[in-house]
């Protein structure tokens, strides 16, 4: 009898630990997309959190490529069609067996950002979303503090963009602007996805840790750039820590990266990932994009110490900011606007120049508008 009561004790406790597992995986399996490679849906390509949308486009772990041709709404399904096997810069290089070294920038700098601060981690935050700073500020923290110890100068903002919805990114948008104006290398949007817990957790270098989904906006008129950009961090990465970037996403927004040619937007992992495992990347990532923007002669010792050879030659890796590639364009957008009101100026000269008329209504404007500041201005009785 005592056997039976402790049997029904363990049943009722375990089910207890369980039940928020249990409706976690229910619920999320509401909210994420299954893309598939054919019609029958017989082989998943890949699950997403986000809406997915025709003519996105995906970049498997092994550098295929793939176009969404169809997708069904009420089902969260979609149907991926192969377009090509891409090709990704090459890198001359391997892990190391020893410690290599090299001289660290004296600026390095780049910004963090939330568009989406609810998102939220079920262990150890108990729910995947909350009403402010959710666990993925937890994330952003400590990617900003993995930088810093690179000797990577960070402007880390927390300001909220709530609610979590479409005009999120418009709300966004400001904060990036505020960030670029500080003159950053390169800025980046910290995100999770919404997936299954086994899409992400991967083993990395023998240590259990999230992988990391990038994300480029199409709809950006800096699309090639940060593609680009996307596609040389997932090559490096691919060679010194193999499974730490899943896969490359290319959807149909801008994701902000309209601001800058160095812009990205990183997923750490779903809410169904444990929060640890998410942060534990940030150092790997930390070290990749250190290297890819600064190269080996600016990157700092502790990222180049994973470095080694393929040849005889010494490791020289040039980074996409020594190189010219540029980042904040934010300087460039200033000068367009200058260039619009500059236009518009000489096009009203030309009109007030060859128009009586428009000489006549502007001048008798702006005399009625400084007599009336002045007091002069006549009252009709």
């Amino acid at each position: 009898m005592k056997k039976l009561v402790l049997f029904l004790m363990t049943i009722i406790v375990g089910f207890g630990i369980n039940q928020h597992t249990l409706f976690a995986s229910a619920k999320t399996n509401e909210n994420y997309f299954t893309v598939y490679l054919d019609d029958a849906k017989k082989e998943v390509l890949f699950v997403k959190g986000d809406d997915v949308s025709n003519g996105d486009m995906y970049l498997s772990s092994d550098n295929k490529l793939y176009e969404i041709s169809s997708v069904d709404e009420g089902n969260k399904s979609a149907v991926a069609k192969f377009i090509k096997n891409e090709t990704l810069p090459e890198f001359n290089i391997k892990r190391a067996t020893s410690n290599k070294t090299a001289n660290a920038a004296k600026v390095k700098k780049v910004g963090i950002y939330h568009t989406h601060n609810d998102e939220s981690y079920y262990t150890p935050d108990g729910t995947d979303s909350v009403y402010g700073k959710g666990g993925i500020h937890d994330v952003g923290k400590a990617l900003s503090n993995n930088f810093n110890k690179l000797g990577i100068e960070t402007v880390y903002r927390e300001d909220l963009h709530l609610p979590h919805n479409s005009g999120a990114y418009t709300r966004s948008q400001v904060t990036a602007s505020s960030i670029l104006n500080q003159g950053v290398d390169g800025i980046f949007d910290i995100h999770r996805d919404s997936t299954p817990r086994k899409e992400y957790v991967r083993k990395i270098d023998g240590e259990e840790m999230s992988a990391v989904r990038m994300v480029v906006g199409k709809s950006s008129a800096n699309f090639e750039e940060n593609k680009n950009f996307a596609y040389t961090v997932k090559a490096y990465a691919d060679k010194i820590y193999p499974g730490l970037i899943k896969d490359i996403y290319l959807g149909k927004g801008n994701y902000n990266q309209q601001l800058s040619t160095r812009a990205m937007l990183f997923e750490f992992g779903s809410e169904n990932v444990e929060k640890e495992l998410a942060t534990k990347s940030t150092e790997k990532l930390a070290k990749v994009l250190d290297v890819v923007l600064y190269g080996s002669k600016s990157a700092s010792e502790i990222s180049m110490s994973d470095v080694a050879s393929n040849t005889s030659s010494s490791v020289e890796i040039e980074g996409l900011v020594a190189s010219g590639n540029k980042s904040a364009s934010s300087n460039e957008t200033l000068f367009v606007v200058l260039g619009v009101v500059g236009f518009v100026a000489v096009v009203f000269a030309l009109f007030m120049i060859f128009s009586k008329n428009a000489r006549y209504k502007v001048s008798r404007f702006f005399s009625e508008m400084f007599a009336g500041i002045f007091g002069r201005k006549k009252v009709n009785r």
